[in-house]
């Protein structure tokens, strides 16, 4: 028999926790409720975190990782001008992003999944019915034999940097009717392949070394050379570089207008190409630039360039950038000009080479200009 309670004994009052405790189905209620809402508010929040992530994919570009990934070889990969002039200003680096390319990701494509190697080295035949020079120095053994036939018109060199990271355009300036000079960047893939096919069609390689720009959000690529890297890094580097393909006459300098200004470091550059008989182009990305002069220092072939005709990428700005090279070619003997591989920069050309060779001008090459001015030289002597 249940005791009585008293009604002068004062109710225990219970909190909340306590009542849940004492009353199982309470409990269980309420666990079930709070599951219920960490599952429902879990789902809402990784409901924005991927729409946020899908929104920041839209909006973005994919972008090449120059120094950690693998450059890719694609056959119609978008393209950005390395050097950007101002009207009536000097030359500057001036990439409108940190790396040149925009390379969107298609594994149809060959190469695409594939990794850097090391590739066998294939000598690169020179044109059909051309004279090979079997001896010499690299700058002539590995020049092109089918510009300079008439040194008695004023001469024009075409230059093509940046090339080696879109198989089209390799193609399609190889397809040119008139000699030019492609400069490859040495960590774009099938390097020899295409020098080969370069060669094979009677045009001139360079080779297009990456070095530090002034702009510290513009990047050279892999294995550029850095005025903070110690002296044997820089020649570390330079040796790497050169080693990347062969059958190439010279370099110039891929952006560069911090280095090709620091001269302790391009004086190491100037050695190697010494030790391998190749020539300079200096790009003169800057007008604080040492390479030519410490070229000439080192008995290094060497010549600088004239015009930039892409700095504004379109056709009509292209053939009036064109126009100046003729008027400098006129005017000196010989103009040595540099573009890039953009569509627009090819169309151009095909346009105007007819026209100038209509009015006289002869295509040739950095090397057989600087062949013809050392043919001069030692005449005067």
């Amino acid at each position: 028999m249940s005791k009585n309670r008293d009604p002068k004994e004062p109710i225990e009052e219970k909190g909340p926790i306590e009542s849940l405790v004492d009353s199982p189905l309470r409990l269980l209620v309420f666990c079930a409720a709070l599951l219920i809402f960490s599952l429902a508010g879990g789902m809402l929040i990784g409901s924005i975190v991927k729409e946020n992530r899908s929104s920041s994919a839209r909006n973005s570009v994919p972008v090449m990782s120059v120094e950690k990934g693998t450059p890719q070889t694609v056959d119609d990969a978008p393209l950005e001008s390395e050097e950007t002039i101002r009207p009536l200003s000097k030359p500057v680096d001036a990439l409108s992003h940190d790396n040149p390319y925009t390379v969107p990701r298609d594994e149809s494509l060959p190469g695409v999944a594939e990794t850097l190697e090391k590739e066998t080295v294939i000598a690169a035949l020179p044109p059909s019915g051309a004279q090979q020079i079997e001896k010499g120095p690299a700058w002539q053994r590995y020049a092109a034999r089918s510009g300079g036939s008439d040194p008695t018109k004023p001469t024009i060199a075409i230059v093509i940097d940046d090339v080696g990271l879109n198989r089209k355009r390799i193609k399609e300036l190889v397809a040119l009717d008139e000699v030019i000079t492609l400069s490859f960047l040495p960590y774009a893939p099938n390097l020899q392949e295409s020098v080969q096919l370069t060669r094979s069609k009677g045009h001139e390689a360079m080779l297009h070394l990456p070095m530090e720009p002034t702009r510290a959000s513009a990047n050279p690529g892999p294995n550029a050379l850095l005025n903070k890297l110690s002296a044997q890094e820089i020649r570390d580097r330079v040796i790497l570089n050169l080693d990347s393909f062969e059958g190439y006459v010279g370099v110039n300098n891929h952006m560069g207008s911090k280095f090709t200004a620091y001269e302790p470091g391009m004086q190491i550059v100037m050695d190697e190409l010494a030790k391998r008989d190749l020539l300079f182009l200096d790009s003169k990305t800057t007008s604080a630039s040492t390479g030519y002069r410490l070229a000439l220092e080192k008995n290094v072939p060497a010549a600088i360039r004239d015009v930039f005709i892409d700095n504004v990428i379109n056709v009509p700005d292209i053939l009036t950038q064109l126009k100046k090279v003729e008027k400098l070619a006129a005017k000196n003997g010989h103009a040595i000009a540099i573009g890039h591989p953009h569509a627009e920069t090819i169309s151009a050309l095909k346009i105007w080479m007819p026209q100038a060779v209509s009015a006289g001008y002869n295509f040739s090459t950095v090397s057989h200009i600087l062949s013809f001015q050392n043919k001069i030289a030692t005449k005067t002597e």
